[in-house]
């Protein structure tokens, strides 16, 4: 394992090399890609979302407060960093709908590995395609594809817009922590856009009475055969969950490229 951890971070360096990074940002890179890689597992586990910019802001704002970078290597530094905490989380995410349909982890880990080599081609692909569909103007505030994230990144590589209300959040949620209280989640629901938080506290409230209902049901079994009833309802509502997600993704592409396959036609 340590062997492993020392070969990524040798990697990773070298990656920050050939983007022109010097030798301290590179190795700040490295090291906090660590520490937000395990929050971003951390942040997943607790409410299955992974506000990987935001770890990657963290990380840009440490690299321009210890060394001179110009922005558009801060926008390199916060890509990487993104990027792998996005696989880290989405890594978890898969373990743990591996253990409830009992996949074999050594094989995971053998996919997760394929995948995440391959996934750097096909976003690019992806990304491609999804520009000769709707052109660099469907990107942005005003665009198909708002960006939320890519503009909240670009707004901090000029610096913090209000430091007094960066320094009350950080302390807040410092004493949050300590208090034992969701800060993670609590952060999130400020951060992200209105539509997304009503929708996850739409879904929970269907949560909340789908297992009403259940345990209403459950009340009239035996305690075993309720106690599995519990964990089979559970495991299919996540899986039911996950398809979900990623079905909306996958429809999302495929109507992209029948779009690139209609103006090719045309």
């Amino acid at each position: 394992g340590g062997l492993a951890a020392l070969a990524v971070a040798a990697v990773a360096l070298l990656a920050c090399f050939a983007l022109g990074l010097g030798a301290v940002p590179s190795v700040i890179v490295v090291l906090l890609a660590f520490v937000t890689c395990a929050m971003s597992a951390q942040s997943v586990g607790q409410t299955g979302i992974d506000p990987m910019e935001i770890f990657g802001l963290i990380v840009l704002l440490a690299v321009a407060a210890l060394s001179d970078v110009a922005q558009v290597q801060l926008f390199f530094v916060a890509g990487v960093v993104a990027v792998a905490c996005g696989l880290a989380g989405d890594i978890m995410n898969d373990f743990k709908a591996g253990h409830v349909l009992g996949t074999d982890p050594r094989a995971q880990w053998i996919g997760q590995a394929v995948g995440g080599v391959l996934g750097a081609v096909v976003a690019v692909a992806v990304m491609a395609v999804l520009l000769a569909a709707y052109g660099p103007d469907a990107f942005g505030l005003q665009g198909t594809f708002v960006a939320a994230q890519a503009s909240v990144v670009a707004t901090m590589v000029a610096g913090i817009p209000s430091v007094p209300a960066f320094l009350v959040g950080l302390a807040v949620g410092f004493a949050l922590y300590l208090l034992g209280a969701p800060a993670m989640m609590l952060g999130l629901g400020i951060y992200l856009p209105f539509y997304m938080s009503l929708t996850a506290f739409l879904g929970a409230m269907a949560k909340m009475a789908y297992d009403a209902v259940c345990a209403r049901r459950r009340a009239k079994l035996p305690p075993d055969e309720a106690a599995a009833r519990l964990k089979a309802q559970d495991e299919t509502g996540l899986v039911v969950a996950s398809g979900l997600l990623g079905g909306e993704s996958v429809v999302g592409v495929v109507i992209a490229l029948a779009a690139v396959a209609a103006g090719l036609g045309a």
